[in-house]
């Protein structure tokens, strides 16, 4: 495969996303759970996936943010992990809620990781206040390596979408 992912590529059902968020969510959430969600997030019973760009500026603790196109809301909160990774990536985003102003109003926390794969993807785990993986971002990350960080912080509304 050419270095271009495309919008298949990055889905949760696709076989390298899933073993990731596996790997990295291993110990901390049962693995049954993750599958549930990566199987519905994928699935017709859930909104579309919405385009987003996302950001990862960190050297043991850093920011990380998502910005959903389209969308009265964006994420920005402080993480701790490593190593020094600073980039920028375009992609998707996955929820197994209902709608998607459910998730952004039940998102608690997040697990971002790098996936050092077909050029780089950034992968962005999303949690609510039980812990339950609740959405996925997965975007095209140049150069992106072995980086995980991950904190607490809640959706803030932007204004009307565009």
């Amino acid at each position: 495969m050419a270095n271009q992912l495309t919008v298949q590529d990055l889905r949760p059902t696709r076989d390298i996303v899933q073993e990731a968020t596996l790997k990295a969510l291993r110990g901390c959430v049962e693995e049954d759970e993750v599958r549930r969600f990566l199987a519905k997030a994928a699935s017709v019973s859930v909104p579309a996936p919405i385009g987003a760009s996302a950001s990862l500026k960190i050297a043991v603790w850093g920011k990380l943010g998502c910005d959903p196109d389209g969308q009265p809301w964006k994420y920005d909160i402080t993480v701790w992990g490593g190593p020094a990774y600073f980039g920028e990536s375009v992609g998707f985003m996955y929820t197994a809620y209902e709608t998607w102003d459910d998730f952004f109003r039940n998102v608690t926390g997040a697990h971002a990781q790098g996936i050092a794969v077909e050029g780089g993807i950034l992968q962005i785990n999303f949690f609510n206040s039980s812990g339950v993986l609740v959405g996925q971002f997965n975007g095209v990350a140049g150069g992106i390596g072995l980086v995980e960080a991950g904190g607490e912080g809640m959706w803030q509304p932007q204004g009307p979408p565009i």
